[in-house]
């Protein structure tokens, strides 16, 4: 046989002789199979393949006369004027379960071929038998390659790859929400501008919508192949009348088997001759695979619990060991846990035995099931092919080698966590609300809705994602933590539990250029550490050395702040030192246990909270003065000071045993009033000086008194002045004396002296006495009588008016006696209209219910000590727990009795 590579071999001289020896000197070689030429002075061409379609390329060339089955392969690119003088050398076509078919050929031209007409085309191969059907792969021109060029063709490489490939050429972050995987596939694919007549779904299975999936740094393809592995779906391109469909499955009964492929297996060569298609080589691998899976996540809206499950769908398999335990399969819950478990394990069992076989049937492709005369002891129902590698060409006859599995079993995926997408480090996104809110756009678990940076699709305000976690310092039981909202436009850093894409959580924000740092080098502030929130409340603390301080302040109530430590004003100018709290609102100092205000030094903040050593002091000292003063005046037959109650104080003003307030300072201390000053006391109230004790009152001094005023002075006497206007003392229901150890002098200095007694006056000394007594005057004494005047006149009897002054008509009654009651929950709600009953120390007992703010009065207790009981609120706490009362350390049970003692006004 000639050398087909040689031009000059005898079937072109007898071509050549035969149709074109007048015009030798004219002809152009171009290929073997295609030849032109041109004709000196006719301006016509004339392809010489022509001939060879007209009279049979075998009846030019002997060589072509072997190739088996007469088979033709053909590349149709429709629309491009020079794709019917393609001539094709060889090719190679690859099917593969969940991957675009490949077909790669080789092919002449008689020209240089534009890169246009071919590259990104649409195109269809297709392989021809003359006894068979036409085999047929379309898509588009991925590739296009220029490989060989001579005087007399050009060879190409053309990879022509189906439509399923196009998604590999788009790289990109895109967010999905309350998709499932089928309609997040579809959406995909509708992207690239696929039809509905280019993909379909099978499945079986019932897909849930997921809240949230990322594509994050992935070709569309590869995304659709990790979604397809996640979900147990599989996929494999099949031809119809309209080109390539991407059919999409998930069940043995979504293999390919009509009409039904039976074939014989012979290891013997040239069955292909006769035209006979037979699997001719044939391989089983099998491999050792886990016995079952074990997998668990956790899903924090449903964090009771952890779900595990494990799956062993081969529980009758001899030949499986070991169990791989996964953790972080995102499952949702114990349903979600078991189908994670069974999908792994039925992925393993899937490539648990592979078949790999050589053949020449060319139905082969990814989903058909094949069938030979030999049974195989695993596949009783024949094989289904994952995958088949179709080759062919001028020289060489069509062949196949294909990888399968058994046909009963449900082809899986591989899944390969290693080539699915992982966040690493952090991304950025914007806090969203659905109108710029002026406060947080906050769900009721505390979580967030972010706009990924990366993400420029049109969603509502406030639906960009699904709402995120918010990570904080700390976060515990019963609603404790550290939450700083976030609003509108906030800068999120977005963090990935284990870096898979569909697991955002914000775990911090940034600032940026158009919201700067609240601590910089301006103005000396790197030396600052500040909380701020945006209504400006603030906690800042000062670390310059020699100038420390903290600010703790709010905008409200006219700026409410404390000020610790080094105070400054706004030009950072110092105005004090110590502490300031300060508003221009109310302000109000509580301490349930007691509360001590000093000026007394504690260095360095030593001692204990409640070292009060020299207050104590103090107080004891003016309790031994008083204690002194009070014995002098018992000893002057007047009242002393209660210095029962001053001890009693002390002792409760020592380490706050009681809930006193307890001021003290070793200088002095003041009460500055624009207004009134009211000092009140439910017992009593001692005021002891070691000096001098000054009241200056402009205008009245009242002192009032239910039982008893005594005053008493030890040493330099008593005086009571009135530099105008009357003084009037009053014994209203009693005696009066006036008692002196030596003189008493009552005299008017420019008037008179009126002494009057509406019964009788008696004046008395050594014995003798005057009495006025019934209009009468007797004079008496046990010696003389001297009357020392000029002279005694007797007159007729007269008598003067009794001049007496009028008191009060009745007593003074009564101070009236009360009790007030008021109970709270701890949150400072009131308890309403709940009944309470008092028992008084005389055995009765009074009852009644507190009004809608929690306070009842009773007027008329008469004075002493009760036991108050209070119930519970006889509102409905629906679902919710009863409130401790801490205000008066009263359980809310109302069958407990409450041994709450007041004392009664």
């Amino acid at each position: 046989m000639h050398d087909r590579r040689d031009p000059s071999g005898a079937v072109w001289h007898g071509l050549l002789s035969r149709f074109v020896a007048p015009c030798l000197s004219q002809i152009k070689f171009v290929d073997l199979n295609e030849l032109k030429w041109s004709v000196n002075g006719f301006g016509s061409e004339r392809c010489v393949a022509g001939l060879f379609r007209e009279r049979g390329v075998a009846e030019f060339d002997p060589s072509r006369q072997g190739v088996t089955g007469r088979q033709a392969y053909f590349l149709d690119v429709p629309g491009t004027e020079s794709a019917p003088a393609l001539s094709v050398v060889s090719f190679t076509a690859t099917e593969k379960m969940g991957a675009p078919t490949e077909v790669r050929i080789e092919l002449t031209h008689p020209q240089q071929l534009a890169r246009a007409d071919y590259l990104n085309v649409d195109a269809t191969f297709s392989i021809v038998p003359d006894d068979g059907a036409t085999r047929k792969f379309s898509g588009f021109i991925a590739r296009f390659s220029t490989i060989q060029t001579t005087r007399d063709y050009v060879k190409y490489q053309v990879v022509l790859r189906s439509h399923f490939a196009r998604l590999e050429a788009v790289t990109r972050r895109k967010i999905f929400q309350h998709a499932s995987t089928p309609d997040i596939i579809a959406a995909v694919l509708c992207g690239h501008g696929l039809r509905e007549h280019q993909f379909s779904f099978r499945l079986r299975g019932q897909y849930r919508k997921h809240l949230f999936r990322m594509q994050h740094q992935m070709s569309d393809l590869a995304y659709v192949h990790m979604l397809a592995e996640k979900a147990g779906i599989y996929c494999f391109i099949v031809e119809t009348q309209y080109g390539d469909e991407i059919v999409f499955a998930d069940d043995v009964d979504h293999y390919i088997y009509d009409p039904r492929l039976i074939v014989p297996y012979r290891e013997a060569a040239g069955l292909e001759a006769g035209g006979v298609e037979a699997v001719t080589s044939l391989r089983t691998h099998t491999v050792t695979v886990p016995q079952s899976f074990m997998v668990a996540d956790y899903n924090p809206e449903q964090a009771w619990e952890r779900f595990r499950d494990e799956a062993n769908v081969a529980p009758q398999d001899p030949t499986t060991y070991g169990q791989p335990y996964i953790y972080g399969t995102h499952h949702l819950d114990q349903a979600g846990a078991k189908w994670e478990a069974q999908l792994r394990h039925e992925a393993a069992i899937a490539w648990q035995i592979v078949y790999e076989g050589q053949s020449n049937i060319l139905a082969l492709q990814p989903g058909r099931v094949l069938e030979t005369d030999l049974v195989l002891p695993d596949a009783p129902k024949g094989q289904v092919i994952v995958e088949v590698t179709h080759s062919g060409a001028r020289d060489a006859s069509y062949t196949n080698s294909y990888r399968a599995i058994p046909a009963d079993r449900r082809f899986r995926l591989k899944l390969e966590p290693q080539t699915w997408a992982k966040v690493t480090g952090t991304l950025s996104a914007r806090v969203t609300s659905p109108d710029k809110y002026k406060y947080a756009y906050i769900t009721a678990s505390g979580h967030y809705t972010v706009r990924f940076d990366s993400d420029f699709e049109t969603w509502p305000n406030g639906g960009e994602s699904v709402p995120l976690r918010l990570a904080k310092p700390f976060a515990g039981k019963g609603q404790t933590g550290m939450h700083f909202v976030a609003l509108d436009n906030d800068e999120a850093v977005i963090s990935c539990r284990d870096g898979d894409p569909d697991k955002p959580e914000v775990i911090a924000f940034h600032h940026h250029s158009q919201a700067r740092d609240l601590v910089t080098n301006d103005r000396r502030w790197l030396s600052r550490n500040v909380i701020r929130t945006q209504a400006n409340n603030k906690l800042r603390m000062e670390d310059w050395a020699g100038q420390e301080g903290i600010k703790v302040s709010t905008e409200h109530s006219g700026k409410s702040q404390l000020n610790l430590g080094y105070l400054v004003n706004s030009r950072l100018e110092q105005r004090g030192e110590g502490y300031e709290l300060r508003t221009s609102g109310y302000g109000v100092n509580r301490a349930g246990k007691g509360l001590h205000l000093g000026a007394y030094d504690r260095p360095a903040a030593t001692g204990q909270q409640l070292d009060m050593q020299e207050t104590i002091a103090q107080l004891e000292s003016a309790l031994e003065l008083a204690k002194a003063l009070a014995s002098s005046a018992s000893g002057a037959k007047a009242e002393p000071a209660d210095t029962d109650a001053q001890q009693q104080m002390k002792a409760d003003f020592d380490g706050l045993k009681q809930p006193a307030l307890l001021m003290s300072t070793p200088a002095s201390a003041g009460i500055v009033a624009g207004g009134g000053v009211q000092l009140s006391a439910q017992d009593s109230i001692s005021a002891v000086a070691g000096k001098s004790a000054d009241w200056s009152v402009l205008k009245r001094f009242t002192v009032a008194a239910g039982e008893r005023i005594s005053l008493f002075a030890q040493k330099s006497g008593l005086k009571i002045f009135a530099a105008k206007g009357a003084v009037e003392i009053q014994a209203q229901d009693g005696p009066m004396s006036f008692i002196a150890d030596r003189d008493v002098n009552v005299a008017s200095v420019n008037s008179k002296v009126n002494l009057a007694g509406a019964k009788k006056i008696i004046l008395e000394c050594g014995g003798a006495f005057i009495q006025l007594k019934d209009g009468s005057i007797t004079l008496g004494g046990p010696f003389d009588l001297f009357f020392k005047t000029i002279t005694v006149q007797k007159q007729g009897k007269a008598s003067q008016g009794p001049g007496l002054p009028v008191l009060p008509s009745g007593k003074v009654g009564d101070l009236p006696h009360f009790l007030e009651i008021s109970h709270h929950y701890e949150d400072l709600e009131p308890v309403r209209n709940a009944p309470y009953k008092v028992h008084l120390r005389n055995g009765t007992t009074l009852s009644g219910t507190l009004d809608d703010k929690g306070f009842a009065r009773l007027d008329g207790v008469p004075p002493g000590k009760g036991t108050v009981e209070l119930s519970e609120d006889a509102r409905q706490w629906a679902g919710e727990p009863k409130r401790p009362n801490t205000d008066s350390d009263v359980a809310t049970d109302a069958q407990s009795a409450i041994n709450l003692v007041r004392k009664f006004l």
